[in-house]
């Protein structure tokens, strides 16, 4: 979807490290168009879709209530004390992570609690076994619907940096692995260190990965194809000085600037990806608009702007060896 570039871009300056690549690209195509030959425009703000709204990405779950009666009935067990502590007046508005976590404590409950009320306890079975099924939701619900994740998938963040390093994700990646290990457990109801948890989900907030990889590839992905078109359609017509003015700028800015930088991205990406993918895929049911929203950094849809920024790199290089092939002219870095 397109998004109002005036939004995004609104005080980008040269001192904006989250808009340094930016600079980069823009350069890259500022030099190519000193040559008569070309004429490249900087690529409209086309951007990915942003994450949903809390409403369109929230999962509905089941309530849980239980009349005084009953609450007294249960206090012999864990189930009365985590019943009560829902229906607390802080209860009720507890983030989702806390709701998550008490999804786990009133399922691990109920099935621990030896109830001999017959009808009640063939009730709170249906309640726990409903909560079992909802549980991917609940976690989902964690994950992808408090602040936490707004920041993690916000399109407002910029760039990766472009000293962007693997060495510098070894904390989100940690968080990551306990997370997925969580969510890949939750037919066992998995013990959660309350902490821990919101912990992690805090390091994905301060990352801002996700949406800066997100970003990353879309603007990169755009320059790329915008100058693949443009040398395509060049013919040997170019070949002599032209040539070597193009040759140098090519050298100087993707293959010794941009290139790198894209390797860095793509190093990281590689790590990242296939955890972030994995949670959607233990969070599911999501909501349709998660849905849509998570298969941009699918590794295999072939829509995916991931998939979309290595098919235009490919296009962005061979676009190049053919034209330096046509001009017999060798290169002294791959591209």
């Amino acid at each position: 979807m397109i998004l109002l570039g005036g939004i995004i871009l609104a005080g980008v300056s040269g001192c904006d490290t989250r808009f340094k690549a930016e600079d980069v690209l823009s350069q890259y195509v500022v030099d190519l168009n000193r040559s008569q030959f070309l004429s490249i425009s900087s690529p409209a703000i086309v951007m990915p879709a942003s994450l949903p709204s809390s409403r369109n990405r929230q999962q509905s779950l089941t309530h849980f209530d239980i009349g005084l009666l009953d609450f007294l009935s249960l206090q012999r067990c864990d189930v009365g004390i985590v019943a009560g502590r829902k229906n607390s007046i802080l209860g009720k508005v507890m983030p989702d992570s806390q709701r998550f976590l008490y999804e786990l404590d009133i399922i691990r409950a109920i099935e621990s609690c030896d109830i001999k009320n017959e009808s009640l306890s063939k009730e709170l079975y249906q309640i726990a076994q409903q909560k079992r099924l909802e549980l991917p939701m609940a976690f989902g619900n964690a994950l992808f619907n408090g602040a936490e994740s707004e920041a993690f998938f916000s399109l407002s963040n910029g760039f990766l940096p472009l000293n962007y390093s693997t060495a510098e994700q070894q904390e989100l990646l940690n968080s990551l692995n306990r997370l997925l290990a969580i969510g890949e457990s939750l037919e066992d109801l998995p013990l959660v260190d309350a902490n821990v948890f919101e912990g992690d989900l805090k390091i994905l907030m301060d990352s801002e990965y996700a949406g800066r990889l997100l970003y990353s590839l879309a603007r990169v992905t755009s320059y790329l194809d915008l100058v693949a078109n443009k040398v395509k359609a060049l013919d040997g017509n170019i070949c002599g000085a032209p040539m070597v003015y193009l040759k140098q700028q090519f050298e100087t800015h993707y293959v010794k600037v941009v290139q790198p930088y894209m390797g860095r991205i793509t190093r990281g990406a590689y790590q990242i990806l296939p955890l972030l993918n994995r949670l959607f895929e233990v969070s599911e049911p999501l909501s349709r608009d998660m849905q849509t929203f998570s298969y941009q950094f699918s590794l295999n849809e072939a829509t995916s702007e991931w998939q979309r920024y290595q098919l235009v790199s490919q296009y962005h290089a061979k676009q190049w060896s053919a034209l330096f092939a046509k001009c017999s002219i060798s290169i002294g870095g791959k591209s």
